[in-house]
Parts: structure tokens; C-alpha cells; sequence
């Protein structure tokens, strides 16, 4: 029966879990550009190029601004994300809203339980993790 428990922890151990919570985009909203509001917080150096890349894969291009919102924008998006240290850094907590004018339409949360553990997969790339999210979110638009 110990064996049995310390077995069963041990496997939990190793195991990272990711937890995804996803408000989706309404099918109503028409979506080919986004400007996305740069996060001088977020030192994810490649969170936003990876973001840009998933949004690509939707058919929406994106465009960084860091002041006020640019007139020509309809849509735009706002970020956070953590990243965690193990051998290397890794993203470990993201979050991204969607707006339409000041409208929260979307929103999307990516969060790795316990930093992902021993789970060797928490090292994957910024793009891997968050294709999921971005699919949920936007699903409708790919």
C-alpha cells in the first residue's frame, strides 16, 4: 500500500499539468488585423513573435505599438506572461485579451501547475504551448 502511494506521488511529481481557460471570440467578429499593445513587463523575449506566428496561422496579421492605440486599428490585444527557470527559461503563466474598441471580446489564460514540475515538455517552445490557446480563442477565424 506505501509503495503503491509513494508510486502514485511520484508519477504526480513528474507529471506537470497545464491548465487552459479560454473565452472564445464570437463568430460575429471578423478578425484580419490586430494591434497588439507591447508589455514592457513581459520578458518572454520570444512570447510576441511566437503570438505574431499563431496569429499568421489564422490569416491575421499583427502590429506592435507601444503608446496609444494606432486609428487604424479595430481590433487589439493586450498580454501578460511569467516565464520560470530550470535549466533554462520556460514560459510557465500567459494571458491575452482581445478587444474590440474597449470591448473585451476574447480572452485566453495558459497557466503550467507547480512551474510543470519534472515534466520535460514545460521546456517546449512559446508557439507549441500556446497554439492551443490561440486555437480556442480564435478558432472560428483559422
Amino acid at each position: 500500500m506505501r509503495f503503491r502511494a509513494l508510486t502514485i506521488g511520484f508519477v504526480l511529481i513528474l507529471a506537470g499539468c497545464t491548465n487552459i481557460k479560454v473565452e472564445p471570440v464570437e463568430r460575429q467578429y471578423q478578425i484580419s488585423k490586430i494591434c497588439i499593445e507591447e508589455n514592457p513587463k513581459v520578458v518572454v523575449g520570444d512570447f510576441v513573435d511566437g503570438l505574431q506566428l499563431l496569429l499568421r496561422k489564422h490569416h491575421i496579421e499583427s502590429q506592435l505599438y507601444t503608446r496609444s492605440v494606432p486609428s487604424t486599428c479595430g481590433y487589439r490585444l493586450t498580454y501578460t506572461a511569467i516565464r520560470s527557470w530550470d535549466f533554462s527559461a520556460y514560459l510557465s503563466d500567459a494571458s491575452i485579451s482581445l478587444y474590440k474598441g474597449n470591448q473585451k471580446i476574447g480572452f485566453a489564460h495558459y497557466h503550467l501547475t507547480g512551474e510543470g514540475g519534472f515534466d520535460p515538455s514545460k521546456m517546449a517552445t512559446v508557439e507549441e504551448k500556446m497554439e492551443p490557446v490561440i486555437n480556442q480563442l480564435l478558432g472560428q477565424n483559422k
